[in-house]
């Protein structure tokens, strides 16, 4: 799901998250293809890097939870992965040592 912006039924922004204002719609709607298509450049850029950025996170925790349930070892990982890996584990604890994505998530349902 997304959530969309329509200004005279037509939708004039999109949003990966809830916000007022914003609808929730289906990804598979002609009204979203149309305003994709209709879109410059920019915003496609925008809402794909924006997808990129959550993938990467969805990512990092599969593999934390493949390598918890003894399916994948983290030496398997090539070393530049696991350098990458650590280091964001270590910043994101500086950041914040009390967050949780999956406590994030379970607060957004």
């Amino acid at each position: 799901m997304i959530y969309v912006k329509r200004e005279n039924n037509k939708i004039i922004n999109i949003n990966l998250e809830e916000t007022e204002g914003f609808e929730k719609e289906s990804i598979f709607d002609s009204d979203v293809k149309l305003f994709l298509q209709d879109s410059n450049n920019e915003v496609v850029k925008e809402i794909i890097l924006k997808l990129d950025l959550g993938m990467a996170r969805i990512t990092e925790d599969l593999i934390d939870t493949l390598i918890q349930k003894k399916i994948l070892l983290f030496t398997d990982l090539p070393e530049p992965v696991q350098n990458k890996l650590n280091l964001k584990k270590i910043l994101r604890e500086h950041l914040n040592p009390t967050e949780n994505i999956y406590e994030d998530e379970e607060l957004k349902l």
